[in-house]
């Protein structure tokens, strides 16, 4: 069986619709409290974090921010978020749980491995039911948000078969390079121009993830 390793946000989830507005929340305290000067962020600005651990983000964004402050802006970042898909605001691109079922027809594993917290992952999966599509779902703070391509070693020898990744950054593709995987890159999702050259496939949208899929495997 061949096992298909899904990043979340950028690939299935359009996260610009809670990560924006959750993000100005905590940028907002920094400016009251004096580390950062008033501005509004757009989600074409705030979009480069997205996929990254929160090491990663903060390391990019703020790097001299007081390690307290980090940690206090991150949990309000979450804590906005997880209340905003509560709200019904979270949304998956257009296509995409009729795209899952279809793999899930054809006989693939799907899997999901998502740079996130577990409180994250739980407020996604009741939202959207993705235990309906995915066989397994991870997320990087059950492993110490440890790299992706290392937690990928884990599921390899979990669940056996080939592999494929298939996501949005250069930590996903870093998943594929590392352990001699496929890859399917999603130009429509958070990279950077040149970030996913490399891959061995590029989709414009989750319509086009079986086709490619097809070409890779055979199937």
């Amino acid at each position: 069986m061949v096992n298909l390793l899904f990043d979340y946000d950028g690939t299935l989830h359009d996260s610009m619709h809670i990560y924006t507005p959750a993000f100005q929340t905590a940028y907002d305290r920094l400016v009251r409290l004096g580390y950062v000067e008033v501005r509004r962020w757009s989600a074409d600005e705030v979009r480069q974090w997205i996929g990254l651990s929160p090491g990663e983000m903060w390391g990019r964004f703020l790097p001299d921010l007081p390690l307290a402050e980090k940690q206090t802006s991150g949990a309000l970042i979450g804590d906005r978020m997880l209340a905003l898909i509560r709200q019904g605001q979270a949304q998956l691109y257009p296509g995409v749980p009729e795209v899952l079922d279809r793999l899930r027809d054809l006989g693939y594993r799907l899997l999901l491995l998502s740079n996130c917290p577990v409180s994250y992952l739980e407020a996604h999966a009741a939202f959207f039911h993705l235990e309906r599509y995915f066989h397994g779902l991870f997320c990087g703070e059950q492993f110490g948000y440890r790299p992706k391509h290392e937690i990928c070693r884990e599921l390899q020898a979990r669940y056996g078969g080939g592999f494929l990744a298939v996501g949005d950054r250069r930590q996903d593709m870093d998943i594929a390079r590392r352990n001699g995987l496929p890859f399917i890159g999603c130009a429509y999702g958070y990279a950077a121009p040149g970030e996913l050259d490399g891959a061995d496939r590029l989709i414009e949208s989750p319509s086009e993830l079986p086709a490619a899929l097809a070409a890779l495997t055979g199937t």
